[in-house]
């Protein structure tokens, strides 16, 4: 059985998610989601130029979103161009400093990765406009 949190406890830590991404932010920088192909570090390790490429670089909103029932709900994320073409293998989000928040697996909308690419394989081509329809981080039960 996994493990069952007070309501008030999942709000707190799904706050503390969204503060750590809006640290140093205002309305015109905020914190980032950036997606990698390539093998991903070690959490919040530096990210090699040669094993990884960046992909394409979402921009969230400020402030990021809202929590209600431990469930951290991003408002609307602006579309992003990507910048390089490659397959998605895991991401990375940062406060508007670039301050290491945390690491994610990506797979396509198929697999179990915490962020999905609705493209076959999750491959990513150069100079395309890439969309974030709905973004979510849920803590413990619920």
């Amino acid at each position: 059985m996994s493990i069952g949190f007070d309501e008030d406890l999942r709000n707190t830590r799904a706050s503390a998610i969204a503060s750590a991404i809006d640290a140093g932010g205002d309305e015109y920088d905020s914190g980032h989601l950036l997606i990698y192909s390539g093998d991903r570090p070690d959490t919040g390790d530096h990210i090699d130029e040669y094993d990884n490429e960046l992909l394409v670089e979402f921009v969230f909103p400020f402030p990021c979103g809202t929590v209600s029932a431990g469930v951290l709900t991003f408002d609307t994320i602006a579309d992003a161009t990507s910048v390089a073409a490659g397959t998605a293998t895991w991401a990375r989000i940062t406060d508007a400093d670039d301050v290491f928040v945390m690491d994610l697996s990506v797979t396509d909308t198929g697999g179990s990765g915490d962020v999905k690419v609705a493209t076959t394989g999750a491959v990513i081509t150069d100079n395309t406009i890439i969309s974030c329809t709905v973004a979510t981080i849920t803590e413990g039960n619920s």
